[in-house]
């Protein structure tokens, strides 16, 4: 197969044997001041088009604040719509940045500041003067100039802009050389899995239920159908308790008791085998245990390092770095955003615990655990299927559960059918949640825990 070359066509070199010069010039020094001029020619060029960039962006957005003024007029009468407008230059003069500046008559700049204050000033005497549709005539005009006049800034920088990244990328240099070349590898750093306690080896078995059968298990005076119901319930859970356990390795539990994103960040920094799905999970869910316990500080502290975990595992390969620079502003957006994400969760976790603790005085009566069913996460969901009439088999299942018990589920409300489960015992609760998972009747995506804590 031929090699194409042709991408070396546009290269430019500094040094080049052939190169002549004059006789009285040092072909050295000649070299050693082209490379300078090229590169000195490139970085005035690159600082340029960020300039550029960055003035294209500033005018589109004073571009949208002029738009909106005008459509304030248009779409109001002229007394609402000059009072509206005196109320928006003061919201967009507060909100307003000293480098937010508007192209003016004679070329020059002007801070969007001191024409959102002079505006308002020939309004207010405008309105002293003339009628308010005069002013707002006039005012509407001059909206349409400026408007007129940005959006001509934006497309003269626009075309400039064009031309100097098309001038850019006429030479090969070591800034683009690699933007069209396609790598057939990619290695991505994984996370070390934490180590398990112990291995099982699982079968999928497909069992075939006998309605008839399942009909005399239901019946919760039997005891001995009880006791079997019972034990094959706590066999799945043996079989299953490693893949439902969510333990915090040692890693986890420590990194869950730092205060402050510089400890955090340090920690990290030399700890990434720890940013992932999982070890979030864990240390969330030793937050809702020791809110549980009465725990409040380290149950918030919980939430922050959970939330530390997932912010920097979505942000990518450099989501460390990425996230404690946002953090590092007093002020920023991002901060902001991280910490209402904090107090939203912690409020969830505060509230259900809050829940869970008023609803032991019923379900908690001289030392009795209690079954209750418990969601994960925020877009957990809890789906009740109420048969209909047409399916006989489950509508004999349906009937065969404790009249409150069918009362709560047909509310289908997680509060109402813990309720009735915390009034049972605990071995005919975990039946009838058990018998609802088999039949679909209940689906919630979550676990069960006690209210002891248990799980």
């Amino acid at each position: 197969m031929p090699l194409d070359y042709s991408k070396w066509d546009n290269l430019e070199l500094s040094d080049d044997s052939d190169i002549e010069v004059h006789p009285n010039v040092d072909k050295r020094s000649m070299i050693k001041w082209k490379r300078e001029a090229i590169h000195r020619e490139r970085a005035e060029r690159k600082a340029k088009m960020e300039q550029l960039s960055l003035f294209i962006s500033q005018q589109k957005n004073v571009l949208k604040k002029v738009q909106e003024l005008i459509d304030t007029l248009k779409n109001n009468d002229d007394t609402t719509g000059l009072k509206n407008i005196m109320e928006a230059l003061d919201k967009e003069k507060l909100e307003a940045t000293p480098d937010m500046k508007v192209p003016s008559s004679d070329g020059k700049e002007v801070v969007i500041a001191q024409v959102f204050t002079l505006m308002k000033s020939q309004i207010e005497t405008g309105l002293s003067q003339q009628s308010p549709a005069e002013v707002k005539k006039s005012l509407l005009v001059r909206f349409e100039q400026t408007q007129a006049t940005v959006q001509k800034k934006i497309d003269e920088s626009s075309k400039e802009l064009d031309k100097l990244e098309q001038e850019a990328n006429k030479k090969l240099t070591s800034e683009n050389m690699f933007t069209n070349e396609k790598s057939s590898k990619t290695i991505i750093n994984k996370p070390k899995p934490l180590p398990s306690r112990s291995e099982k080896k699982k079968e999928k078995v497909i069992e075939t239920l006998n309605p008839v059968p399942q009909m005399e298990e239901l019946n919760l005076g039997n005891k001995s159908k009880q006791e079997a119901v019972k034990a094959k319930e706590e066999e799945k859970e043996e079989n299953n308790s490693d893949d439902e356990d969510i333990e915090m390795s040692p890693d986890a539990a420590k990194f869950s008791k730092l205060k402050g994103f510089e400890d955090s960040f340090k920690f990290l920094s030399s700890h990434f085998d720890i940013i992932n799905e999982k070890t979030s999970d864990s240390i969330l869910g030793q937050a809702f245990t020791a809110q549980l316990k009465g725990d409040e500080a380290y149950a918030k502290n919980c939430v922050i390092q959970s939330l530390i975990i997932q912010y920097c595992g979505q942000l990518g390969r450099e989501g460390v770095n990425l996230f404690f620079s946002k953090m590092g502003g007093v002020n920023t957006q991002g901060r902001k955003m991280f910490f209402d994400d904090v107090e939203k969760t912690y409020d969830r976790i505060r509230t259900r615990c809050a829940e869970i603790a008023a609803e032991g005085g019923d379900g908690e009566q001289d030392g009795m655990e209690t079954i209750q069913l418990q969601p994960m996460g925020d877009g957990s969901q809890l789906t009740v299927r109420i048969p209909t009439p047409l399916d006989v088999e489950l509508t004999k299942i349906f009937n065969a559960f404790p009249f409150e018990f069918q009362e709560a589920l047909k509310t289908k409300k997680l509060e109402e059918i813990n309720k009735v489960l915390g009034k049972l015992p605990v071995d005919q609760a975990e039946m009838l949640v058990g018998v609802c998972s088999d039949w679909g009747f209940l689906d919630v995506e979550g676990e069960v825990i006690d209210q002891t804590g248990k799980q």
